[in-house]
């Protein structure tokens, strides 16, 4: 008896020695945490923020003008689990307005977060390059909701929660069971890009089995007009240039040099020339494009 109380007793001092563990802080969410909300700025930006994922790849900053039309701002592949400077932010460069600061935060499978800040943007007689000016934050009658923090599955997404119109959809698509072309008679396989119209058109023989808006290149990031034929496929790969460094950019065809057909899961803004020559489609059309195309795809580009 004697020694079971001994023990109990060892036992009750070996807990109180140990004491309570002090709860561990749960890791603070990303987000944009400067500018505040619906902050009034003009000039220089210094834009802070955290951007973290356990199966992190990427993340990226965008500016989405009245609340709709993505313009890239910066894009980084180091994780930011505790607040850092994301990137600076020229308001000179951009209307005055309310528009909407988007961090993306990319991860495996291109999955994504999305976290949102309003701003409103008042230059006055600012220069380019100025050091931030900041007043309080305001509401307006257009207030946007709070910052939200969506998690998007990459065939569903939305380029903005602004964005009220339905999702835009190809012109033409002949599919069935997620496979391009199914039920037409097979025949030569080919795609014809028209810069003018912002368009792709696949044919299987003499049919069109996908008519869709795309994005080529931008003003002074032209488009390579010719008849092509694709050299070499990836279903995922990363692309680096003057300016900017995107990786996993999803179903990519290179059919000239450093111009492909490819995915581009940063903007929704198809129909625009906006890309550095490649030529931009939406993901869930670019995979099925992907599958469906030859290795060798012929490419005609036209003006």
């Amino acid at each position: 008896m004697q020694r079971i109380l001994l023990s109990l007793l060892t036992l009750v001092s070996l807990i109180a020695t140990i004491g309570p563990r002090q709860a561990q802080a749960a890791p603070i969410a990303s987000g944009i945490l400067s500018p505040s909300q619906n902050a009034v700025v003009k000039g220089l930006v210094t834009i802070e923020g955290i951007a973290q994922h356990t199966a992190f790849r990427k993340w990226q900053l965008d500016l989405l003008i009245d609340g709709h039309d993505a313009t890239f701002v910066a894009v980084g592949e180091n994780m930011f689990s505790a607040p850092g400077i994301l990137a600076q932010l020229d308001t000179t460069n951009y209307p005055d307005g309310e528009h909407l600061l988007r961090l993306r935060v990319v991860y495996t499978g291109l999955n994504y977060d999305e976290h949102y800040t309003p701003i409103i943007i008042q230059n006055g007689h600012a220069s380019p390059g100025e050091p931030i000016e900041t007043a309080e934050p305001v509401t307006t009658a257009a207030e946007v909701a709070p910052a939200e923090t969506t998690t998007v599955a990459p065939d569903l997404r939305q380029e903005s929660k602004a964005e009220l119109a339905p999702p835009a959809k190809p012109e033409i698509i002949v599919i069935e069971n997620g496979t391009l072309g199914a039920g037409v008679p097979d025949g030569h396989r080919w795609v014809q890009v028209d810069i003018g119209e912002q368009t792709l058109t696949a044919y299987q023989g003499e049919t069109v089995v996908l008519k869709t808006k795309v994005s080529t290149g931008k003003p002074g990031w032209r488009t390579l007009p010719g008849t092509f034929n694709v050299y070499v496929k990836y279903p995922q790969t990363r692309m680096r240039g003057p300016g900017y460094d995107t990786p996993d950019v999803p179903w990519t065809m290179y059919y000239s040099g450093g111009f492909a057909i490819h995915g581009a899961y940063w903007h929704n803004n198809f129909g625009t020339p906006v890309s550095h020559g490649c030529v931009n489609l939406r993901v869930e059309e670019a995979k099925v494009l992907y599958h469906w195309a030859p290795e060798d795809l012929e490419v005609v580009v036209v003006q």
